[in-house]
């Protein structure tokens, strides 16, 4: 008598096709800012001084570097969200680790809002201050403590996500309104506005997408076996956090950071 064959089981674990799609998409955008980078240093090497004189460009310091922190920390509560969703509201470890990853954000937007404050910029504190209130409540999440236990641990995650991404947003907007450059001034300000504005745009995306998320968790409709929306838009916030930091580095510091002309 004929055995029937057991049926062949995959090699690998398999990718979602939400998720596979997502990395596609990330694909088409890292061409994107590739190419607004190369424009930027083909332009870089066709000048023979760079900004061209006369320029004003944007500080590094404050609001840029705060925002920085801020925006790094989304990064920080959105993954270890995902975890916490993942493993039913258990960090274990991550959650220690996420802990004091967020206490040394804390301190530095707690330090940053300070010294701002002390020049003069309040509105550049008050991005620091609230990002460190925020911080503060994703510490009592990530060591479960107070409200946050079980699936609570994701949420509350998952909003301190939403908060630090809108801080982030309220900072570059006001930025763009007070900086002494504008998008026509020259090629440098064009540049600049075109590469942060459309950053800044993906992070208004992306802070839709997370309260969508949002929205539907507090539906219950997420859970460790079903968290293909999570996951994806967590792949995407890891994106425009390290696009990111490759801007504040050619656009602020190596233009108005310590041991520049500007600096």
């Amino acid at each position: 008598m004929a055995v029937a064959a057991a049926p062949l089981q995959p090699q690998y674990r398999s990718l979602h096709a939400g998720v596979m799609g997502m990395y596609i998409f990330l694909c088409s955008e890292i061409m994107f800012f590739g190419s607004l980078f190369a424009m930027y240093f083909y332009m870089v090497g066709s000048h023979a001084g760079w900004p061209p004189p006369g320029t004003k460009a944007v500080e590094v310091w404050p609001l840029p570097t705060i925002n920085t922190v801020v925006l790094l920390s989304s990064g920080v509560t959105c993954h270890f969200g995902l975890e916490a969703l993942r493993h039913d509201g258990r960090l274990g470890r991550g959650g220690t680790l996420g802990a004091g990853i967020m206490g040394l954000a804390l301190a530095l937007m707690v330090i940053f809002g300070v010294l701002a404050a002390a020049d003069g910029q309040l509105v550049d504190a008050l991005v620091g201050f609230a990002g460190g209130a925020v911080a503060l409540v994703s510490i009592i999440a990530f060591l479960g403590r107070g409200p946050f236990t079980g699936r609570r641990i994701f949420l509350g995650l998952w909003i301190c996500t939403i908060l630090l991404g809108l801080f982030f947003e309220l900072g570059q907007a006001y930025e763009f309104a007070t900086a002494h450059i504008n998008f026509t001034t020259n090629q440098f300000a064009s540049a600049f506005f075109t590469m942060t504005g459309f950053h800044g745009g993906h992070v208004a995306g992306g802070l839709v997408l997370l309260s969508l998320v949002l929205g539907r968790a507090l539906k219950a409709q997420f859970s460790a076996a079903n968290h293909v929306g999570p996951a994806a838009i967590t792949l995407y916030w890891h994106f425009v956090d390290v696009v990111w930091i490759f801007l504040y580095l050619v656009l602020y510091l190596a233009v108005t950071g310590p041991g520049t002309s500007a600096g």
